[in-house]
């Protein structure tokens, strides 16, 4: 499984009723829910991998943005080869365009 194959519709459900709780029925056991409602947790965790790699290499990327760069290729020549090892790393085989653009 990919980060493109998230089903993202899990992410709009949780948005929508995480601000619908219902404090009435505190207390009460809640029904089994269906099987669209369930959590993937792989699909989680794999997104949320997907977020750490991203952050840390927007990180890197905005340390140049704060030394001056003002352009993209600016951050690019200015990337020392230990930064660069770097992202490699991090990216972990995904190419780098996959990892930082969103899957939408």
């Amino acid at each position: 499984m990919s980060f493109h194959d998230i089903d993202p519709t899990w992410v709009e459900r949780l948005q929508q009723n995480s601000g619908t709780a219902d404090t009435s029925r505190a207390g009460m056991v809640e029904p089994r829910s269906s099987a669209t409602d369930e959590i993937n947790y792989a699909a989680l965790e794999l997104e949320l991998d997907r977020m750490k790699k991203k952050l840390a290499i927007w990180e890197i990327f905005v340390r140049y943005m704060n030394d001056g760069a003002e352009s993209w290729p600016q951050v690019q020549h200015a990337l020392s080869a230990e930064d660069i090892n770097e992202i490699v790393r991090i990216c972990d085989g995904v190419p780098l365009r996959d990892l930082l653009l969103d899957s939408d």
